[in-house]
């Protein structure tokens, strides 16, 4: 009597350890059938230890064939998905630490900042030119300042415009204001006059080296180009607007951070589904474990191990890559 009081309590104590290890499977793939899976464990083990008048045998028997089967798979899963974790919240990590190098490499806010203390230069330039047209006036006028600001952005924030946009844009037909420094649209200078020489940079465009920048009223929504090597400034054809990109500059790095953020929240989402994913493989065994393990006349069966052998092969068989 003492053995046999002994041998239960240790199968009592060994089943107790099975549910553990369940049970934190459990929270980790938080599946509704591994829930139904622990519950209905639990209520196999709550009779035999609660009715020793049972079988004892039958409850080490139900984890050898069953709960242990169950636990290497899933053991095995978590693993797998362990290691899918961590590599994608490092890749997630080390995506991050690029973007925050790259924003401060290229400093946005500092060229939208520089942008508009260049529009300003540009109007008081379009303001002098206005000045040197309407007196016919020989003073210096130097474009070294506004040259300046583009040769030094150009190549990081000025968007790319192929050769036959880069014609379009210039091939205006126009009654103009023209002398030594500028050309000049006559109907936009006297736009701009009326409305104080208040502009503002909208992007900036480069096609082999040259520049387009283009400018907009702070008092309406028309736009003018300044044509760099031709030192021309012209309304801008509506039209044009169906067939370039005016929208605001971002740098080329910019564009790797726009990558990187978009890769960043696909790996946040398949992150989140990680743990609780499973292969449908993987969930049918699980199904149709829960259903064997529920079934009414299941602990009758225990002993015919035969039956039970086809859910055990499945579970080692699965290729849980």
């Amino acid at each position: 009597m003492q053995e046999e009081e002994e041998r239960y309590v240790q199968i009592i104590k060994d089943s107790n350890r099975k549910l553990v290890v369940l049970k934190l499977l459990s929270n980790f793939f938080n599946h509704k059938d591994f829930v139904g899976v622990l519950v209905r464990t639990k209520v196999i083990h709550s009779l035999f230890q609660k009715n020793q008048t049972l079988d004892i045998n039958k409850l080490e028997l139900f984890h050898i064939q069953f709960t242990s089967s169950l636990i290497d798979l899933f053991q095995k899963i978590k693993k797998s998905k362990e290691q899918q974790y961590i590599l994608i919240s490092d890749e997630i990590y080390i995506n991050n630490d690029i973007i925050s190098k790259l924003k401060f490499e290229i400093g946005e806010e500092r060229f939208a900042e520089q942008a508009k203390e260049h529009a300003q230069k540009m109007s008081k330039k379009i303001e002098d030119l206005y000045q040197i047209f309407a007196l016919d006036s020989n003073c210096l006028f130097d474009w070294k300042e506004i040259m300046s600001f583009s040769d030094g952005v150009k190549s990081e924030f000025y968007r790319e415009i192929t050769i036959d946009q880069y014609e379009k844009l210039t091939a205006v037909n126009t009654k103009n204001y023209e002398n030594k420094y500028a050309r000049f649209e006559k109907k936009l200078l006297g736009r701009l006059n009326i409305l104080k020489f208040k502009i503002k940079f909208l992007c900036g465009l480069t096609c082999n080296n040259e520049i387009i920048e283009v400018y907009e009223f702070r008092d309406s929504n028309d736009k003018f180009i300044f044509v760099g090597n031709e030192k021309a400034f012209y309304f801008l054809d509506k039209e044009m607007e169906k067939e370039v990109d005016f929208s605001k500059n971002n740098s080329a790095k910019g564009e790797i951070i726009e990558q990187l953020q978009n890769k960043n929240n696909l790996l946040e989402q398949e992150l989140s589904t990680i743990k609780t994913s499973l292969p449908e493989n993987v969930q049918e065994v699980l199904k149709d474990y829960l259903n064997k393990i529920s079934s009414v006349d299941f602990l009758e069966d225990l002993q015919n191990v035969d039956e039970q052998t086809n859910i055990l092969k499945t579970m080692l068989n699965i290729n849980i890559n």
